[in-house]
């Protein structure tokens, strides 16, 4: 009974896994697809929506130039991202004894790119087979350190690694990529933090061309006053 239910995880783990593959292939597909047009036509097709933008050419250099910053520094930290965890689960993979580390742990850093389940479609039928060989204390040892680790540093690394290079919160990155992959799959690492980045452009452009419209926001400075003139109050009576 536990060997048939094992064996039904099994099989729908690796069902899910091997859509979300695919799913990704496909997009990755009419990604590339796309920039072929993108690389031929680029500048028209900025052209053209820039006209339509109302907004001045000081604006629209600033969109463009936090898209493209944002854009190298997700592309870039990804990479990154994927040299560790590749590097180590290929320690882990020598430590546990299996040949070909070196090669395993190559795979797993290309594989990264799948956000979450990408270095996973090599350690998990690793520690199946070492578990299946009765090399259970490796197969743990794998298990914890791949799960733990690997698995789960770049929700650690990404948002450090791409909110230094795009100026942005790391909570926002942490947010903006969480949510990217949510509605758009696997593609949604990098664009979930360019939406949140051109809001935060749009955020600014927004406040400077407005600035002599809004009101300024007297509540916060009323209270803070107030906390600055209680504080020396009691500094001169101690």
């Amino acid at each position: 009974m536990a060997a048939k239910s094992a064996g039904a995880f099994l099989v729908t783990v690796l069902s899910r896994m091997t859509a979300t593959t695919a799913a990704f292939i496909l997009n990755l597909f009419v990604m590339l697809y796309a920039m072929f047009f993108f690389f031929k036509d680029g500048k028209k097709i900025l052209e053209r929506i820039f006209y339509y933008l109302p907004l001045s050419d000081e604006d629209e250099t600033r969109m463009l130039a936090r898209f493209t910053s944002i854009t190298r520094a997700t592309i870039k930290g990804t990479v990154v991202i994927g040299i560790i965890q590749g590097t180590l689960a290929g320690i882990a993979f020598w430590m546990a004894g299996i040949q070909g580390a070196a090669f395993w742990g190559t795979i797993m850093t290309i594989l990264s790119i799948v956000p979450g389940i990408g270095a996973a479609l090599v350690w998990v039928p690793a520690v199946i087979i070492l578990f299946i060989n009765g090399q259970y204390v490796a197969a743990m040892l794998l298990l914890a350190w791949c799960a733990a680790v690997v698995g789960t540093i770049d929700n650690f690394l990404r948002p450090a690694l791409v909110g230094r290079d795009a100026k942005m919160p790391d909570l926002l990155i942490l947010v903006g990529t969480l949510g990217g992959l949510f509605l758009f799959g696997p593609i949604g690492f990098i664009v979930g933090p360019i939406v949140c980045g051109l809001f935060l452009t749009v955020w600014d452009i927004y406040g400077a061309t407005f600035k002599e419209v809004l009101p300024p926001v007297k509540s916060f400075q009323t209270s803070d006053q107030n906390a600055i003139a209680t504080t020396a109050r009691k500094s001169s009576r101690h």
